[in-house]
């Protein structure tokens, strides 16, 4: 890159009369002083502040046309000058140019099971159930109070629901009338009872109330009481519930498939240090960092081929989120959490673009 010396000494001239407003100069009163003199006095700091804005100037056109997928600061090198020109160069940290034809990319969609409702339904009846004191032998499904001592600690009135776990498997068949039944449990490493920081290899127990989990009938009533209009339109709400889910579910596996499909399809391209690095700092170890980067990397140089953009109404709507979610985050990264929203919006319409191309429809429709 470069500019004519011509251009830098305009910038000097520029920056002098701009300087003239405030420089004093014995002899002269403030305003007054000739432009000459000042580039004379402060030529070297013209010069200097006249070479940095024109190279930010022209650094800031190359940023705009990859924006906002840089990884990291610009910076410049090379810089030479004599007296027609002065040459640079900027090394941007930036996707590179994949070329790969993207047409060749296509997936299956299976054919979706028939939606079974039975299951949410006994959740909701579960959830809703009855608890009724009853005088009986414990049994699975059950809800049991006791007293229960652990070692030195004990926690009264602690409830626990009889399932199939190895303590359940003791409990089943007591009753009320058997207080302080000492019962030697071996209790695997994995399993503790919360609320004891100390579990021991037994435990004694005083069972206080054994309640039996009434589920209410899957009527119209039922319906009701949570709601809807009729069985038939709780119905209704959870197959669209799940329909949701499963539509939501296939198509990021079929993202995922076709993102794959993609990478294969690349080959061997440069991955950023700088975002590995970044997306390391998360947690990841290095190998799935590098993974996740690749992945970005890769959407992001299609983002930039296909010139996608984000509308105002789009990054408005991502930007209200995130102060809602955590105003004081927002505001502290300012410009920032605009590249990242900008970067996250693109990267998903790239994911649908690959997606929509897959199935063979078009992308920009």
């Amino acid at each position: 890159m470069a500019f004519k010396e011509k251009k830098l000494k305009e910038e000097m001239n520029k920056l002098a009369e701009e300087l003239k407003k405030d420089v004093s100069i014995p002899g002269f009163r403030k305003g007054k002083v000739p432009v000459d003199m000042i580039k004379a006095r402060f030529g070297p700091q013209l010069r200097a502040e006249s070479l940095q804005k024109l190279i930010q100037d022209k650094m800031s056109d190359i940023i705009r046309e990859y924006e906002p997928f840089i990884y990291g600061p610009p910076i410049v090198k090379n810089l030479d000058e004599d007296d027609k020109e002065v040459r640079f160069k900027v090394s941007l940290d930036i996707p590179p140019k994949i070329d790969m034809d993207l047409s060749v990319i296509e997936i299956d969609e299976k054919n979706e099971e028939e939606i079974d409702i039975s299951t949410e339904l006994d959740k909701l009846r579960e959830i809703n159930s009855e608890l009724k004191p009853v005088n009986r032998e414990v049994r699975k499904g059950d809800i049991v109070f006791l007293d229960i001592k652990s070692g030195e600690e004990v926690i009264s009135n602690y409830s626990w629901e009889i399932s199939d776990d190895i303590f359940s498997e003791k409990l089943i068949g007591l009753t009320i009338e058997e207080e302080k039944k000492e019962i030697g449990i071996e209790l695997p490493e994995n399993f503790t009872l919360k609320g004891f920081t100390n579990n021991e290899g037994f435990v004694k127990v005083n069972i206080i109330e054994i309640k039996e989990k009434i589920k209410p009938l899957l009527d119209d009533e039922f319906a009701k009481d949570l709601g809807f209009k009729d069985l038939d339109d709780l119905k209704e709400n959870i197959r669209d519930n799940i329909e949701e889910e499963r539509k939501k579910d296939r198509e990021d596996n079929l993202k995922n498939k076709v993102v794959e499909k993609a990478l294969d399809l690349a080959g061997n391209f440069e991955v950023s240090p700088t975002l590995v690095k970044l997306i390391g700092a998360k947690g990841l170890d290095k190998e799935k960092a590098a993974s996740n980067a690749r992945t970005i990397v890769l959407l992001d140089s299609i983002a930039l081929k296909e010139k996608m953009t984000v509308e105002d109404g789009e990054l408005d709507e991502w930007m209200e989120k995130i102060a809602d979610s955590d105003e004081e985050v927002f505001e502290e990264f300012g410009e920032e959490a605009i590249r990242f929203v900008k970067q996250s919006i693109l990267r998903e319409k790239t994911l649908d673009f690959l997606l929509n191309k897959a199935k063979g429809e078009d992308p920009n429709a």
